[in-house]
């Protein structure tokens, strides 16, 4: 063989393993970047459900904070009509039907997930702080229910004078614990409609993606 078809050769064989080594290349290179699409629209439909979920957790909020915040301005409001009539009356209590704490599957997902850390950081951190609030004040109101069924239920059934001193003042504690309930339902109140807001921009950004 001549010098000339033996570099023909060589060149032909050293082409031919070139093009091999491309065509691996671009293939590794196109299955990372397939992985790397798969993994971004995974995330990004997990970001779209978790944010539904919190949409809907943030509407529940409203609508049944709303309603039970006008339920405990309304019993305490007989009382205080009764009070200042002169009358006796057993103080106003209220008891949330349920579960005494405030369901919170959708936040508890976000975080868990790392979902939450992909919402810009004024949101994050407002969305942070309205939860722990909302547990909060919950976890005040859980207070307020042990006084109920330690003193004010087992009371109720020997009439109005029985939460009343000789002098026919309203005990104290009764009265303490009205003033506790009265600052749950505005606290209520008040976050229930920053969860309508807070439910209101979310679904605006998931209308955005």
């Amino acid at each position: 063989m001549s010098d000339e078809a033996g570099a023909s050769l060589r060149w032909g064989r050293a082409r031919r393993a070139s093009t091999e080594l491309l065509v691996i290349f671009v293939g590794v290179t196109a299955a990372f970047f397939v992985e790397d699409l798969r993994e971004t629209l995974g995330e990004r439909e997990q970001l779209r459900q978790v944010t539904r979920g919190l949409v809907a957790e943030m509407y529940h909020y409203e609508d049944r904070g709303t309603a039970h915040a006008d339920s405990i301005a309304q019993r305490l409001a007989r009382w205080q009509a009764a009070d200042a009539s002169g009358e006796q009356a057993v103080p106003a209590f209220y008891r949330l039907p349920g579960a005494p704490s405030p369901p919170t599957a959708a936040w508890d997902a976000a975080v868990s997930s790392g979902v939450a850390s992909m919402f810009e950081p004024a949101l994050r951190i407002e969305l942070g702080y309205f939860y722990n609030e909302y547990v909060g004040i919950h976890s005040n109101y859980v207070r307020h229910l042990s006084f109920v069924e330690l003193e004010i239920l087992p009371r109720v059934g020997l009439g109005a004078s029985a939460f009343y001193g000789e002098e026919g003042k309203l005990g104290p504690e009764f009265g303490a614990q009205m003033a506790l309930l009265e600052e749950f339902g505005r606290d209520l109140g008040r976050l229930s409609a920053e969860a309508g807001d807070l439910g209101v921009r979310l679904e605006e950004l998931l209308a955005s993606w």
